[in-house]
């Protein structure tokens, strides 16, 4: 199920559905259940108090989406996530828990989920005594199907979706003669799309409505596999569980509802982990400070010598930072009592977004007394429409081009100030 579980004895797997629970207990070293049941709700499971419990949640309250990664830092990754959903999301993005379950070739799988459905899910769970240390959502409980194939349960409502991958979907539509519209559409927004639909189906009447399908998705250019079972979902969802599958929601500031005390053993390793780990960092603190103070010097060095070129005629020159600060000071003054709004501060409203991305760089500017030219040298159009985004919140743009010349791509950008 998740890897964080493997430092269990034995844990017990939960699915809700719309008349109780349905749970199964399972072994550390067995997949199938050693034990079955349904139960009205959590305190009448029969897992014993402080039990560790993974739960499949409804799917329908998680959804997937696909984010386009342009940075290979994480934490700023992570932090430009909301901007990156906000338009998918239907409340402002606060109202969300964010969990990345995979990155690949500069794409990452995001699971979307109201703050207000975890809290209940954690709440349900640890008001009754047990031990939540999972919550995924159900359609990642069916098994990953190949790279060409997606994989549709139809056994019970809502039909559950799973593509390659971390990813899948809950279909809140009836079964009919045709494809569920959000299927189609999700077929018509695929890249690769799938050759070959695997599809599970209870019941006789269920098999004959979606062998209509067929057509229809051969012109979509798929190939529909249809199996007719006997064994219930919940069932079949159980015996498919496995210790090390993905899709666990605890991340972040949920992260802590799945700490729980390790075994003796586990302990004692994670203690020498530690001390390894304190160790190789006590050798990288030494060389990373030897680093920064080589760095200072160097600043200090650069200071000194950018204000001797700024103010040429100073002669005691104590404290280079300081001073530079006192001088640029008196020169905002200036501007300020003439009522101007000049290059310095220009400078300074937009030091703040030029200064952002690393991989950016100003190669020139041009400013008239009312308008600035930027030209600029940026990794890719991400980080220009980055920038621009920025850019628009304290001034305005009366025109600019961008081309990709030599892999980088060249902006140049005219700036007016705001009223």
């Amino acid at each position: 199920m998740i890897r964080l579980m493997r430092s269990y004895s034995e844990y017990w797997l939960v699915q809700q559905h719309n008349d109780g629970l349905y749970y199964t207990r399972h072994g550390a070293r067995q997949n199938a259940p050693i034990a079955a049941g349904e139960c009205a709700d959590w305190d009448s499971l029969p897992a014993p108090p402080g039990a560790s419990v993974a739960l499949a949640a409804p799917g329908a309250q998680v959804r997937v989406h696909k984010v386009n990664m342009p940075t290979r830092n994480r934490r700023r990754f992570l932090a430009a996530l909301p901007f990156a959903l906000e338009e998918r999301l239907f409340h402002p993005p606060e109202a969300y828990h964010l969990a990345p379950l995979s990155v690949a070739a500069g794409r990452a799988t995001v699971a979307v989920v109201e703050h207000e459905r975890m809290r209940d899910w954690i709440k349900a769970a640890e008001g009754a005594g047990r031990h939540l240390v999972a919550v995924f959502p159900d359609y990642l409980l069916l098994p990953a199907p190949p790279a060409d194939t997606w994989s549709l349960d139809l056994t019970a409502a809502p039909a559950l979706l799973r593509f390659p991958g971390v990813d899948g979907a809950a279909l809140p539509e009836a079964l009919g003669a045709t494809p569920p519209g959000s299927m189609v559409l999700a077929l018509e927004q695929a890249n690769p799309a799938p050759a070959r639909l695997e599809a599970r189906v209870a019941t006789a009447e269920q098999h004959a409505r979606v062998s209509r399908w067929r057509s229809a998705l051969a012109e979509l250019g798929l190939e529909l596999q249809l199996t007719q079972v006997t064994v219930s979902r919940p069932v079949w969802l159980a015996d498919q569980a496995r210790l090390n599958a993905p899709g666990n929601l605890l991340t972040g500031s949920y992260a802590s509802a799945a700490s729980r005390r390790p075994p003796a053993r586990a302990l004692a390793a994670s203690i020498a982990l530690t001390a390894a780990l304190l160790a190789v960092l006590g050798a990288q603190w030494l060389i990373e400070n030897n680093r920064i103070s080589a760095e200072h010097e160097r600043l200090a060095h650069a200071i000194e010598a950018t204000y001797r070129e700024a103010f040429p005629e100073a002669k005691n020159l104590v404290d280079p930072r300081y001073q530079l600060e006192q001088r640029l000071a008196a020169l905002r003054a200036v501007g300020t009592r003439r009522e101007q709004f000049g290059l310095l501060s220009w400078l300074e409203l937009l030091a703040p977004y030029l200064g952002a991305d690393s991989e950016s760089q100003l190669d020139a500017m041009d400013f008239d007394g009312e308008q600035l030219l930027l030209e600029l040298s940026l990794a890719d159009f991400a980080a220009l429409e980055t920038l621009q985004t920025g850019l628009v919140r304290v001034a305005r743009l009366r025109a600019q081009n961008a081309e990709l010349k030599d892999g980088r791509v060249r902006s140049r950008i005219r700036l007016e100030r705001l009223n």
